[in-house]
């Protein structure tokens, strides 16, 4: 076992609940409450029924449920299932380092995880903490992007930690389970790039499935590579620099990441926050043109090809700040029913987002990833110039979403059902009290009506 690899393995190792803070496991409820939400508002969405359809085909002697349905699967299909439709909305969470990512890919393969093997509340808490600190730790350890290397190799990495964790793996099974992860899922950058695909949305998970798998493959003693980083062949011929945190006293990078308010790719948040301010205040019909002005990643991701202005799939629209931004100053609103595919193909909406410009800011580059600093600057037909800005949207740790407001997202995502008000609380009440929960069962049985 290579240095890094031993030293990822010891880092998984720590955390236990005992050894966890109460914001930890306060914040790290509150992602599992937010993935929940965003899972609820897909569970009707066409691609995620043909997700759950081909996942049910599949089956074996460790199950887990397949949420909002009766329907059964083997272990690893049922977390990649359940993670497309958390994924499908682009509403989870995020972290932001040398790499961007949606380390929340991972709750629900480590949920069905935890249900197959009858794990209590608190082995998922901690199972879930060293995961992020795993998929996190390599977001910020390099930029992997520019090296064609794509977020979702992130989810296999972690999600192998957080099952290890899970299962008990002592240090040795955890390494060979992080070096069988990282071996075979090498996911390309190319997802994120272009008209994009169904992929979007199942990359994510996809890796935390294969996570999962090689956990489990290490439980029976199936060994990895020996230096899957650091030696000849390993990670570090392929991304350079990597350099992983090595600060045991350092808090964990769970806190660090930041929900969403929005449906929309995170460097998006900002700018919808400002055209929402702006929606109230200006006349889309007066409207002669529309200056965004944000850092790199942002302009880059979200503004930095011609199918950001043409986009043909609900993913690239989420990815596009001509469409999120024009539907935002035009309506006042972003929800997920926007992306419906006569709202993308929309001539009005197209000739509005013609009248867009997206400019990199140096300014704003030089802060990020501390800050997510985007301004709007609306020119009237009349001459008059109207701007909003934001230093950090809704979600991030220094303007959270509130307690009551995590609760309203999970209501209004919830599928409009009978009782739905009573189920979302439900859910709620269980998590709140997760770390003391002989079983997630009860957990899946609210998911599963």
């Amino acid at each position: 076992m290579d240095a890094t690899t031993l030293h990822l393995a010891e880092t998984v190792a720590r955390m236990d609940l005992a050894t966890l803070s109460e914001e930890t496991v306060t914040q790290t409820k509150r992602r599992i409450v937010d993935a929940i939400a965003c899972a609820m508002g897909a569970l009707e969405e066409p691609f995620c029924e043909t997700i759950r359809g081909v996942s049910a085909r599949y089956s074996g002697t460790s199950t887990a449920r397949i949420w909002g349905t009766d329907l059964k699967s083997s272990v690893e299909m049922a977390g990649f299932a359940n993670g497309t439709v958390m994924r499908y909305l682009d509403l989870n969470d995020t972290f932001l380092g040398a790499s961007a990512g949606h380390p929340s890919d991972m709750i629900p393969a480590l949920i069905a995880l935890a249900e197959a093997e009858g794990a209590s509340g608190a082995a998922l808490i901690g199972a879930i903490v060293a995961a992020y600190e795993l998929y996190c730790g390599l977001c910020d350890a390099t930029a992997l992007g520019p090296q064609g290397l794509d977020q979702s190799t992130g989810a296999a990495l972690g999600a192998a930690g957080g099952a290890s964790r899970l299962l008990g793996l002592d240090v040795s099974a955890t390494g060979n389970a992080i070096a069988l992860a990282v071996g075979a899922n090498l996911n390309l950058y190319n997802v994120r790039c272009g008209t994009l695909s169904d992929w979007k949305a199942c990359a994510g998970p996809n890796g935390a499935r294969n996570g999962v798998f090689a956990a489990l493959l290490a439980r029976e003693g199936v060994t990895g590579p020996t230096a899957v980083f650091d030696g000849k062949g390993g990670l570090s011929t392929v991304l350079r620099p990597l350099a992983f945190r090595d600060d045991p006293t350092a808090p964990p990078r769970l806190l660090e990441t930041r929900l969403k308010a929005y449906p929309v790719c995170y460097h998006g948040q900002s700018a919808i926050d400002a055209a929402i301010e702006l929606a109230a205040k200006v006349d889309p019909a007066q409207v002669a043109s529309v200056l965004i002005e944000t850092y790199e990643a942002s302009a880059k991701m979200m503004g930095g090809d011609p199918t950001r202005w043409t986009p043909e799939t609900r993913e690239t629209a989420d990815h596009s700040l001509p469409f999120t931004v024009g539907v935002a100053l035009t309506t006042g609103r972003l929800t997920s029913g926007d992306y419906a595919a006569a709202r993308i193909a929309d001539p009005e909406l197209r000739a509005f987002m013609a009248k867009i410009e997206v400019r990199e800011s140096a300014e704003m580059s030089d802060t990020y990833p501390a800050r997510n600093h985007t301004r709007i600057t609306v020119t009237l037909a009349d001459g008059q110039t109207l701007s909003a800005e934001r230093l950090q949207p809704k979600g991030h740790p220094d303007n959270p979403l509130s307690q009551d407001e995590l609760g309203e997202k999970l209501a209004n995502l919830w599928p409009a059902r009978p009782g739905q008000d009573a189920q979302a609380a439900q859910v709620i009440a269980l998590v709140d009290a997760l770390e003391s929960a002989a079983s997630v069962a009860p957990l899946v049985d609210a998911l599963c009506p």
